[in-house]
């Protein structure tokens, strides 16, 4: 490798996980396991097996978990397996028809339109902006004192909020992305209500106890992205970001401009994906990090060697590989969306299955990155996996942490290289460590978060 090959180390320790249940739940414990942590709900035979069909809703559900059955799902035959009803029922209150929800020409015009912005000559000229949203932060750490303890969750949170403004969409005030930013959370965080209704096919409508709650969320989202659309509608979309691209497009075939409340919808998509998933990445590669202390200063070693005393820059990104790798461990251990759906547009047979139209499919990805016959010691932390030559091994949907085939989180480029310049600029700044018996249990929000947030021991350190 460039810089030197990512080094063969002992596996330190085994991060925590979630204990599954034996064999699939009755419905009856399903249902209240679900909305505490889905993944507590997902049985030990999905960690195993290609493909679990529990009886419990009479094969209306089935988990799959191998690569060559995802593959047909998400590429193959990605037109008779579209998206489920769970993502739609989660994320329209937010984001209406967006490109996350959207469908066929509107789907395909959007992300046409969104693409150049995650281009990597893009991406290259963002660097600096991003490596400086993590300086102000080390540098707000600085000066509260040497040796601090922080909730690295929000912390990251904040962090990629702010990156999110300076690259993305510019024109929010304070008080504005503070809202986002809350609302945004608060809104996820009952999301398992709305999943657990969809699988038990209940009416959109009916009513659960985060309903009310979740209603007032989205309409202090919907309200404050309407009024930063306005605003910067009214000055000629000024800016080089995605909100002043999409007050510019115009769709290929029409000529028509995209509408205030798309737009509006479309910024509410990559403010709630765009910095949660890169957010949830940095908060569980730190605690990675914090318990693999040899690990964090081979980063270290690494930072200083591509990038000297210096900025990080857009040339280093590529260079910085055992940072990288590091990353996609992380990313391995702990998915930013743990779980995708798709569901049966007919009668299918999967494996040994028959399954009708209208079956759920549930591709537990926290699972296939942790499945029992996909991963040596699939659940220790080892970076070497992702050294080029093991990497270069795998089937493409063994390692999928921002989805495959055609729906593709269209971020994963930014997400990756946020993640890489963020990373950089924290490990050569501070040392971060924790309690060796702290054990933060993952919990599944639609974004993959640690229960109880994220406290780390953070040392600041002379880094230039």
């Amino acid at each position: 490798m460039a810089e030197g090959p990512i080094r063969a180390m002992t596996t330190e320790f085994v991060p925590p996980t979630v204990r599954p249940p034996p064999a699939p739940l009755p419905l009856w414990r399903f249902v209240p396991t679900f909305i505490v942590n889905p993944l507590k709900a997902i049985p030990e035979p999905v960690y195993h097996e290609p493909i679990v069909v529990p009886g419990m809703l009479g094969g209306r559900l089935a988990w799959v978990t191998e690569p060559a059955l995802v593959e047909r799902i998400l590429l193959d035959d990605h037109q008779i397996f579209p998206k489920s009803r769970v993502e739609r029922r989660i994320f329209e209150p937010i984001i209406g028809d967006a490109i996350l929800t959207a469908e066929g020409a509107n789907w395909r015009w959007q992300r046409r339109t969104v693409a150049p912005i995650f281009r990597h000559g893009e991406l290259i000229g963002q660097v600096p902006e991003m490596a400086a949203a993590g300086a102000r932060l080390m540098a707000r750490w600085r000066a509260e004192g040497r040796i601090l303890r922080r909730n690295i969750a929000a912390a990251m949170t904040d962090l990629t909020f702010d990156v999110l403004q300076s690259t993305i969409f510019e024109g929010a005030t304070e008080s504005e992305a503070q809202v986002l930013k809350t609302e945004i959370g608060a809104y996820l965080e009952r999301s398992s209500w709305d999943i657990a209704c969809e699988i038990l096919r209940l009416p959109p409508g009916v009513w659960h106890p985060a309903r009310r709650a979740m209603r007032r969320s989205a309409i202090a989202l919907n309200e404050t992205m309407r009024a930063i659309v306005a605003r910067e509608k009214s000055k000629g979309w000024p800016g080089r970001g995605l909100m002043a691209k999409l007050g510019h497009a115009r769709d290929p075939e029409t000529g028509a401009p995209m509408g205030d409340e798309l737009i509006a919808h479309n910024l509410l998509t990559f403010a709630a994906a765009g910095h949660e998933t890169t957010a949830k990445a940095l908060t569980w590669t730190l605690y990675l990090l914090a318990r693999a202390p040899k690990w964090q200063e081979l980063v270290r070693e690494e930072v200083a060697r591509v990038c000297g005393r210096g900025g990080i820059e857009g040339a280093h990104v590529d260079r910085l590989e055992t940072t990288r790798a590091v990353i996609k461990e992380a990313l391995r251990l702990y998915p930013p969306a743990p779980v995708m759906g798709r569901m049966a547009a007919n009668d299918v047979t999967l494996g040994p299955h028959r399954l009708k139209s209208g079956a759920m499919l549930v591709i537990p990805i926290y699972v296939i990155h942790r499945h029992r016959k996909l991963w040596r010691e699939p659940d220790a932390f080892d970076p070497t996996r992702f050294g080029e030559e093991r990497e270069a091994h795998y089937a493409r949907t063994q390692f999928m942490p921002f989805g495959f085939g055609p729906r593709t989180c269209i971020g994963m480029s930014f997400a990756i290289f946020e993640a890489v310049v963020l990373l950089a600029e924290l490990v050569r700044s501070a040392r971060f460590s924790c309690d060796p018996s702290f054990a933060p249990e993952p919990l599944s929000r639609v974004t993959l978060r640690p229960k109880g947030g994220m406290r780390l021991d953070v040392e600041m350190i002379d880094a230039r």
